[in-house]
């Protein structure tokens, strides 16, 4: 079985253009503009990447499942088993199981696919987390009612939301980390460490915000195509949703990087 690479951008201008914005000090919005344009031929290719669209397809069936009369009945219909008496983390591992099971079985797991898959896990135990009590339910009733709030239209809407802004940063700072810590020490752009952490903490945030504009559409998507297909939604649906919905993310920081420029 290969693995599938983001790609190498070092060597390439675009790539170079980032090095010099980053040692010339520019703010994090334009770092990050020009980081997906250097990467833009390694993402050209994400919704072929199984690992990607299955993540996605999972979020979307995570909410179905959540008005199904046999909530857990539907995700094992997905792939994600779980015992009647479900742990945050019988969870977490269930869906990491199904997206193994599915990547495995195309036989190219990417850097891409495993972005994904702690993007969404991460995203998932996050809503979950404030409805449960710790990590282990009190009873079997607890963790179905914490999985019965991803189906309303506001919870996906957030639960979307903290997917892709957790997709965009890792992805972002995939390509960015080896060059930040070059440019750390005296007469660099960051003088300390203290310095580099206070500039990926402003990625954090920049990502955060851009995501925003992903949590109002996924909202209103969920709650039109649920209703459009009759209490679920398609494969087809899905991928549309994801591709959409990626590009509206990277057009939000490209737009944020053009407003700090002005």
């Amino acid at each position: 079985m290969g693995h599938v690479r983001l790609g190498v951008l070092p060597r390439t201008k675009a790539w170079k253009e980032v090095v010099g914005l980053i040692a010339a000090g520019a703010d994090v919005s334009q770092v990050a503009n020009a980081t997906i344009t250097a990467a833009e031929k390694a993402f050209s290719f994400v919704m072929d990447d199984k690992g990607y669209t299955e993540a996605v397809w999972l979020m979307t069936q995570l909410a179905i499942a959540a008005k199904k009369d046999d909530p857990y009945a539907h995700l094992r219909s997905v792939g994600i088993s779980l015992p009647d008496d479900a742990t945050l983390s019988d969870v977490t591992v269930g869906i990491s199981d199904a997206l193994d099971r599915v990547v495995d079985s195309s036989y190219r797991r990417s850097d891409l696919a495993e972005i994904s898959g702690r993007a969404l896990i991460s995203a998932v135990a996050d809503a979950l987390q404030p409805h449960l009590n710790g990590l282990f339910p009190n009873d079997k009733d607890t963790m179905r009612a914490a999985l019965s709030n991803l189906g309303k239209q506001k919870e996906f809407g957030d639960l979307s939301r903290s997917f892709f802004d957790r997709l965009t940063n890792e992805s972002l700072q995939y390509f960015l980390s080896k060059t930040l810590s070059t440019q750390v020490g005296e007469g660099m752009r960051f003088a300390t460490m203290n310095q580099k952490s206070q500039f990926d903490h402003a990625l954090d945030t920049h990502t955060r915000e851009a995501s925003l504009i992903v949590r109002d559409y996924s909202s209103d998507w969920f709650s039109k195509h649920r209703y459009e297909e009759g209490g679920d939604i398609s494969r087809k649906s899905s991928d549309g949703f994801a591709g959409y919905a990626l590009k509206k993310m990277k057009d939000e920081l490209q737009a944020g990087a053009r407003t700090s420029a002005n």
